[in-house]
């Protein structure tokens, strides 16, 4: 496996295998299936669900990037809250 991976970072035509360039774009292809079905289930709005399932088709690897660090954030400051963190307090 080292040896396959170590011949495809050599970037010459003749190394490349066309089995792990499919592997590759399946991966990717399955990233972006994953990313959509989230934005699907966690974006209430339909312009943003819309606008997220945009930048996730057409922003290639960002657009994932991106949607994660949105979702991390999102599920870390409603934890925070949970535990009374952000929350206005009056006196």
């Amino acid at each position: 496996m080292i040896n396959i991976l170590i011949r495809l970072l050599t970037l010459n035509a003749q190394n490349v295998i066309p089995e792990i360039l499919w592997a590759l774009l399946a991966i990717y292809v399955l990233s972006v299936l994953v990313t959509i079905t989230s934005v699907w289930s966690t974006v209430r709005s339909g312009k943003a669900r819309f606008l997220w399932i945009l930048v996730v088709v057409f922003v290639p690897f960002l657009g994932i990037l991106a949607h994660c660090v949105h979702s991390l954030t999102l599920a870390d400051l409603t934890s925070l809250k949970q535990f009374g963190l952000f929350t206005k307090r009056s006196a």
